[in-house]
């Protein structure tokens, strides 16, 4: 064979393998792209859990006597409470925070780590650590305490809100608040306390409706508070629970939180990566067929 002809074969031959190659490469960058979502929503989901177990250690690490002491200050602050919440907390007002009242709220229930709390639902994998307040930036990490509610260490006549956003890109939060029935057990884990509440009202409310949200005599409630529906975020859902005694020493272990559109986006994932592995054999042997006719052809030469 001459130098030229191997030459165009070697040519071919390279042609033929970019060509397998270039949409190999391109669909597997993609598939990366793609597949951030996911990755980073895990990750951050398991963040969320280890600083939350990192808390719940060093509280109940802490001497008996200054849990006591953090426990009756925050019970005391809530006997003679005097911010009251008039609006949305997603409205985006943070005026209040120079006031000598937040200042105050700020430095109870501040240690270990300046988290309040722990919020920890079972059924739907939540173990996310509460902080004060419930700016953007808070909720951007966790869980947020409505300012101007109860703090969350129980007691008759008291109301906590926990508040934790829906439809965040990179953490799933409070996403399966909506798989939440009646009947069904949250948890609070406050300086080494676990506090047990049962849901008994779930409701979708206008965003300045706060009507339920109040004290309600005789009662130790805390409600869990999101934006609904999903990424519309025009509404409130509320899923209050009350208190169940006697409080567990530990809540139940919770599941991984692994929501519906995760489950989505992987079958979708898997379903690309079949087509184009199907593609890319397809093109081979048809390559391969019309470069074993050209071989038959130079034999026959």
């Amino acid at each position: 064979m001459k130098p030229n002809k191997k030459e165009k074969q070697a040519k071919r031959k390279k042609s033929h393998l970019r060509r397998i190659l270039e949409p190999i490469v391109l669909a597997l960058a993609a598939i990366l792209c793609f597949t951030y979502p996911v990755a980073s929503t895990l990750w951050n989901n398991h963040a969320s859990k280890q600083l939350s177990a990192i808390y719940d250690k060093l509280s109940r690490e802490q001497p008996k006597d200054a849990r006591a002491i953090s426990l009756d200050k925050a019970r005391k602050y809530n006997a003679h409470r005097s911010a009251i919440f008039t609006a949305d907390p997603y409205n985006g007002t943070e005026d209040f925070k120079k006031t000598p009242e937040y200042k105050k709220y700020s430095s109870v229930l501040d240690e270990p780590m300046g988290i309040m709390g722990i919020v920890k639902i079972p059924k739907i994998g939540v173990k996310l650590p509460i902080y004060h307040g419930s700016s953007q930036d808070v909720l951007a990490y966790g869980a947020g305490h409505l300012y101007g509610t109860d703090l969350p260490v129980g007691g008759k006549n008291r109301h906590s809100v926990i508040t934790a956003h829906t439809g965040l890109p990179h953490a799933t939060m409070f996403d399966d608040l909506i798989y939440l029935k009646k009947g069904d057990f949250f948890y609070l884990d406050i300086q080494g306390e676990t506090l047990r509440y049962k849901v008994f009202r779930i409701s979708v409310v206008e965003p300045n409706d706060i009507s339920l949200l109040q004290r309600e005599k005789g009662r130790d409630l805390v409600t869990l508070l999101t934006c609904t529906p999903y990424g519309v975020n025009t509404q409130r859902l509320l899923v209050t629970g009350y208190r169940v005694l006697p409080d567990l020493v530990k809540a139940p272990d919770d599941k991984l939180q692994w929501p519906l559109w995760m489950t989505l986006f992987v079958i979708a994932l898997v379903g690309c990566a079949v087509i184009l592995a199907t593609m890319v054999v397809a093109d081979v042997k048809r390559k391969r067929g019309r470069f074993d006719l050209h071989a038959k052809h130079l034999i026959s030469i």
